[in-house]
């Protein structure tokens, strides 16, 4: 009977884990609650030099200007990101009034003259009469070095960032001070004609409309200074010479002179604005015809990019990694009921959350593989997501070997802070950015910068599993068994991580000779490869040495924690390099505080109880 209890047990958690998980993400997938922006989430741009839909344009900017992809709405008005993006580009005067600028610098606030409520945010209308002042402190802050800012000038710079966003998007899909766009881009058009018409009479010396000449100039110049306004190309490449490229909408407009007729993509977010700013059933009718014929073109002509813009707002719904985080924690609770209680369905249960979030975890690393079309590591935000996945994947062999839950909870707690890394670093913007030209190449990419986060991966790891045998010191005796196989997973895991990190470290220097011409070039973020390389061999000499026994091994590893940390973040952060890329000062403090937090772990080793001597003696034979 207590057989099949405990087997009821490790299956029952896993099992609602897993329709918990399922419930949840059908749930994330379902249609809008506003019918008439169905379709519009998905229809593709190019932002950031990458084809991506309004969903993901919407999502980044709300990430730079608030930290989160949701709206405060208490009249349930916006229940996606696309539909706030539908607001603010098509009835920017109701947009302005949503508080969605975060703003955690009490010292900005005070030189705004804004008093904080309880949501830390303002409106672009509580902030509209103080843009010259941002502008010129902006500027002023960007004279200097980032890493000399203070606390005040950081937040501002990041408020000027995010309103300097803001307003380009609200350009992006319409002109905020035309109320019937498609009426103003026929009168753009008939004007040119008759500004020609008028022209060839000036030229012939017949009598000419000069009125009818300035009218369609000053139309022209509006739509040129609606140009730079935006950075984002709404309209796709056509069959005419001059549609070779994707073009801004005005771009688009002004294309038409040439093109005798305006694009279908033009014409069809003329009739979007138009149909929203109307609102009402007619409107929301109009509305959802317009993107429903606007969709119905791109399938014809743009198949490849409406559905990868259709995959990738799945991508965002589903929210893949956030319910892997979400397992992880769990299963680290669940491994830590089964040191509480000495019945082991607790630790076959945790095992199997953790095997279900990363399959989930997987699933979302391929799912962005498919996406870019590229090897799983790409930029920081990838590393972080890699790197759990290389941490967990290693976790997992362990505890199928050792079946001591260990391998479970060190698993789920590197799987939840990399992951917590990554979200940190998606606030940053796109994180599904276009490559530099330099990584540009699937290859090198597929070996050494995937050989190289393996070598991350397992260092992490045989530290993490380092400080779970400080931890456990210090607060009780460790059993003989339990030394002697953390002992054994620490060493096989740092033979794994030299291996990896040589080898990567090799592939990296022909990488450097094929792109730059030379092997070597004592780049930071080689001198960090290498640093890693270097530490894990000492760990391997020392111990083979007799020079440390167990205890001294656990406090090495620790410190291997801080040499990899430096080698993934801290050489980003010195602003030299060729590796110096895709980061920013921000992490400096955290990694300050990671640095000091392993160092104190480290100071445990030197802690000792009473009768801990003998003890020691015994494990560390």
């Amino acid at each position: 009977m207590r057989f099949s209890l405990d087997q009821t047990c490790s299956w029952l958690l896993p099992f609602l884990c897993g329709i918990a998980l399922v419930t949840g993400t059908l749930l994330s997938i379902q249609p809008a609650k506003d019918d008439r922006l169905q379709g519009f989430e998905s229809i593709p741009v190019v932002a950031n030099g990458r084809v991506q839909p309004l969903d993901s344009l919407a999502r980044n900017a709300l990430l730079i200007c608030q930290g989160r992809q949701s709206i405060k709405d208490p009249d349930h008005s916006l229940p996606t990101p696309s539909a706030w993006l539908a607001e603010l580009a098509f009835r920017p005067d109701l947009a302005d009034r949503r508080p969605i600028f975060r703003v955690n610098n009490d010292e900005v606030m005070g030189q705004l003259g804004l008093t904080r409520d309880e949501t830390k945010s303002v409106s672009f209308e509580q902030l509209r009469k103080f843009i010259p002042t941002i502008e010129k402190e902006s500027i002023r802050i960007g004279q200097e070095e980032a890493k000399l800012w203070s606390a005040y000038e950081t937040s501002l710079m990041q408020l000027a960032r995010g309103m300097k966003l803001y307003n380009r998007l609200k350009h992006a899909l319409s002109n905020p001070g035309a109320d019937e766009l498609e009426s103003e881009f026929i009168l753009f058009r008939s004007s040119i004609d008759g500004a020609l018409a008028e022209s060839e009479k000036r030229q012939s010396g017949d009598p000419f409309n000069e009125a009818i000449i300035t009218n369609s100039t000053s139309r022209l110049n509006s739509l040129l200074e609606w140009a730079t306004e935006t950075h984002v190309y709404t309209t796709p490449p056509g069959s005419e010479a001059h549609q070779a490229e994707w073009r801004r909408l005005p771009d688009s407009v002004i294309d038409s002179i040439d093109a005798d007729s305006l694009h279908p993509s033009t014409l069809a977010f003329a009739r979007m604005n138009d149909a929203y700013k109307k609102g009402g059933d007619q409107g929301n009718k109009e509305f959802r015809a317009s993107v429903s014929s606007y969709r119905e073109w791109l399938e014809t002509h743009h198949s490849k990019d409406s559905s990868k813009a259709r995959a990738e707002v799945l991508f965002n719904q589903m929210a893949l990694f956030r319910s892997s985080i979400i397992l992880y924690v769990t299963a680290f609770l669940v491994a830590s009921l089964s040191w509480i209680s000495v019945n082991p369905s607790f630790r076959k249960a945790a095992f199997r959350i953790l095997v279900i979030g990363f399959c989930i975890h997987s699933a979302g690393l391929l799912f962005r593989m498919l996406l870019e079309g590229r090897p799983p590591v790409t930029n920081l935000y990838s590393s972080a997501v890699f790197i759990g996945w290389g941490a967990i994947a290693l976790s997992l062999a362990l505890e199928a070997f050792y079946r001591n839950g260990i391998g479970t909870v060190t698993a789920s707690v590197i799987g939840f802070a990399t992951l917590l890394i990554a979200h940190h670093l998606s606030l940053a913007g796109d994180t599904l950015e276009m490559m530099r030209a330099v990584l540009d190449s699937n290859f090198w990419l597929a070996t050494h910068v995937i050989v190289i986060t393996l070598g991350y991966s397992a260092t992490f790891l045989a530290g993490a599993i380092a400080i779970y045998y400080l931890l456990r010191r210090l607060f009780g005796d460790v059993p003989r068994q339990a030394a002697t196989s953390m002992r054994g997973m620490v060493y096989g895991i740092i033979c794994f991580a030299t291996f990896a990190s040589f080898v990567g470290t090799v592939l990296g220097g022909i990488w450097a000779d094929q792109s730059w011409g030379r092997f070597w070039g004592w780049d930071p973020k080689e001198n960090g490869a290498l640093l890693i390389v270097i530490w894990n061999a000492i760990i391997l000499h020392a111990r083979w040495g007799g020079m440390v026994r167990e205890r001294g091994m656990m406090v090495m590893a620790v410190f291997g924690n801080i040499v990899t940390s430096w080698s993934w973040f801290g050489t980003n952060m010195l602003g030299i390099g060729l590796h110096s890329y895709g980061f920013t000062d921000a992490a400096f403090p955290w990694l300050s505080i990671f640095v000091i937090s392993q160092l104190l772990i480290m100071s445990l080793a030197l802690v000792r109880r009473k009768k801990a001597g003998v003890q020691d003696r015994v494990v560390e034979s």
